[in-house]
Parts: C-alpha cells; sequence; structure tokens
C-alpha cells in the first residue's frame, strides 16, 4: 500500500493505493503544524514511503523536517515531498488519460489562490505547466463577476488547442458561483469535481519513480524545479566523461545525490554545472585542505550533494581511505554552491 497527504486550508486529505484500488479518507482537520500530522502518519508507516503533496517548501520547512526525521526515528528517505504540479502528473497516469484526445486542465481554487495546471504532451513528453489567475479572481467583487473573469479564461485555454477533460479542485468551488462558465466548460468534455485529486497523484508517485531528468515520461515547468545539472569530469576508460551528482528536473527540496570516486595527486575538485542538453554554464573549485597531492596516495571520495534553498546546493566530501592500504583520515570538507536560475534557462 502507498499512502500520500495532501494539506489544504486547515484540513488533510490522505490517499491509500492498495493494488488497483483507490481509497479516499474522510478529510481531517488539524490543529497546530502540518508538519505534526506529517511524522505522526510517518510513524504508522515507518517501513513505506509517505507522499506528501505542498503547495510550496522553504527552507526552514526543510530544516523542520530533517530535525523531526532525527528525533522521530524516520529516514528521510521515505518521506517523499511533491510539488502540485508533480501530483496533477501522478494524477494524469493514475487515471490512465489519453492525452492524444486533448490536453487535461486542473483549476485549483483555494483561500489563498487560483491556479491553472495544464498537461499536454510533447513529442511524446507529458508536460505540466502552471498558470496563476490569482490576481485576475481577486479583482471580481462579486460571484457574477468571478464568473465571468473564469469564463474568460476558460475561453483563452479553449483557444489555445483541444481540452478533454477538466478538474475542478479546493474549497474555492464549493459555492457554485461558476454558473455560466460550467456551460462553457461541460460542452464536449468531461468535468469533475474533487478534493482529493493531489493525494490521490502524490500516492501514486511515491510507489514509481515516473519522473526522470530527460523529461521522458514527465517534464515539469516551474521555478521549484532544479534546472542544472551538477557532477565531475572523470576519467573513465581512456576518456573524461561527466557524471552527475545532482540532475535537473526534480524540486529542490527533492533534489539530493552520492557518489564514490577515487583520485590521487590533486587536493580538491571541480565541479560543473550544466545544463540538461550538457552545455557547461560554470565550473565550481572545491578545496580539501590537508589532502596529500601526492599521486603515490590514493583516496577514496564519498560526495553528497543536496538542496538547502532553491538557488544553494551543499556537497559534502568524505574520505574513506583505501582498503587496507591506507584508513580514513576521518576528514570531511563542506561547501555551499550558489546559483543564479536565470544563467541555466536554454
Amino acid at each position: 500500500m502507498q499512502t500520500a497527504i495532501h494539506f489544504e486550508d486547515g484540513l488533510a486529505y490522505t490517499c491509500v493505493l492498495d493494488g488497483e484500488k483507490i481509497i479516499e479518507e474522510e478529510p481531517v482537520r488539524f490543529r497546530g503544524s502540518w508538519i505534526d500530522v506529517v511524522f505522526h502518519t510517518a510513524r504508522r508507516h515507518k517501513k513505506e514511503s509517505l507522499g506528501i503533496v505542498l503547495d510550496d517548501m522553504t527552507p526552514k520547512v526543510r530544516s523542520k523536517i530533517d530535525e523531526g526525521c532525527r528525533q522521530y526515528g524516520i529516514d528521510k528517505e521515505n518521506l517523499k515531498f511533491y510539488t502540485k504540479e508533480e501530483a496533477v502528473l501522478g494524477f494524469v497516469k493514475l487515471q490512465k488519460e489519453d492525452l492524444r484526445k486533448g490536453r487535461i486542465v486542473f483549476f485549483d481554487d483555494t483561500k489563498e489562490h487560483f491556479i491553472c495546471y495544464e498537461v499536454g504532451s510533447r513529442k511524446g513528453t507529458i508536460v505540466v505547466e502552471r498558470q496563476d489567475f490569482t490576481e485576475q479572481m481577486e479583482k471580481a467583487a462579486t460571484d457574477h463577476e468571478k464568473d465571468a473573469v473564469f469564463l474568460e479564461i476558460i475561453k483563452r485555454l479553449l483557444a489555445a488547442g483541444p481540452v478533454a477533460t477538466v478538474y475542478l479542485s479546493g474549497s474555492g468551488f464549493d459555492s457554485r458561483w461558476f454558473e455560466q462558465s460550467t456551460k462553457l466548460l461541460c460542452r464536449g468534455r468531461r468535468v469533475f469535481m474533487g478534493k482529493h485529486l493531489y493525494a490521490c497523484g502524490g500516492a501514486y508517485l511515491s510507489s514509481r519513480e515516473i519522473l526522470n531528468t530527460h523529461g521522458e515520461e514527465g517534464l515539469i515547468l516551474n521555478d521549484t524545479v532544479v534546472v542544472c545539472q551538477i557532477g565531475l569530469v572523470v576519467h573513465h576508460h581512456g576518456r573524461d566523461v561527466f557524471c552527475p551528482l545532482i540532475k535537473e528536473g526534480r524540486p529542490w527540496f527533492e533534489s539530493r545525490g552520492t557518489m564514490e570516486i577515487f583520485v590521487s595527486g590533486m587536493n580538491g575538485l571541480v565541479f560543473e554545472l550544466r545544463s540538461q542538453s550538457g552545455i557547461k554554464h560554470a565550473s565550481v573549485k572545491f578545496l580539501m585542505e590537508g589532502m596529500k597531492k601526492d599521486p603515490q596516495i590514493v583516496y577514496k571520495l564519498r560526495i553528497e550533494g543536496e538542496y538547502t534553498a532553491p538557488d544553494q546546493c551543499k556537497i559534502k566530501v568524505y574520505d574513506l581511505g583505501f582498503g587496507k592500504l591506507r584508513s580514513s583520515t576521518l576528514q570531511v570538507w563542506q561547501q555551499i554552491i550558489h546559483l543564479e536560475r536565470g544563467d541555466f534557462h536554454e
């Protein structure tokens, strides 16, 4: 079984996938922080991965989660955090939607925002795009005006191409203010309402890694996604090869990686920042004080990389020794790489 939770407007929406069976649990109103709910649930599902769908992830929240994992003895690798864009992709996969018939559109109306997620296909790749219509909807003073604004948004989306299915989610759709816009929405397409859409998508994702860095199955276009690769150029079978430590294409709070390498005759590393297509944008020197620059001494190094913020990546390097020939010095080197997102858009 796979479980995922989506938090919104003080309620926790939980979905459980048991084989082909989808179980949508009754929403639970919680007090305090949603983080407490996460760890309470994670302790009950200690040996299983738990998906959590969030509107946003901040470095402060990420730090609290790491602290909670240490406190409760939970492997943070079992906590899978997803953006709504990813959950939308998971839901489309779960429902086996046929994108050849047209795009799938999700409207998300909450107390804080009005967002549209469009899911389409480009050259065999599922692409999820996000549009924020919060400002336009907030200008509407009455339900009639809100309905008129929503109608114009729908017309604009339909003008861009066929839409096969529409999903409405969020507490904002609880009141029936969208009478005129609904008539256009329901004309020749399926329209559904639901509160567990993102939790269902998260549960699907927690059991299947359908996202990959080359976008063969899913590509997310938003500001939380890592847009460059960080790695090393290593000598392998007689030629230099770029080996990514952290790949692009995932949200920053889920982007991490580990590798082990053997080196000699150097006291530092050079990390390269590359675009998805492999174009080099920058190099970062990683100095390792105390490491002997002797070609006769071989070091086995473990390298760990993890994003701590959308524009910051922490690199740690451990000296593992070299078998029976050389014991580890127990040295650990650490450096923060600062990135500018604009440099990596192709």
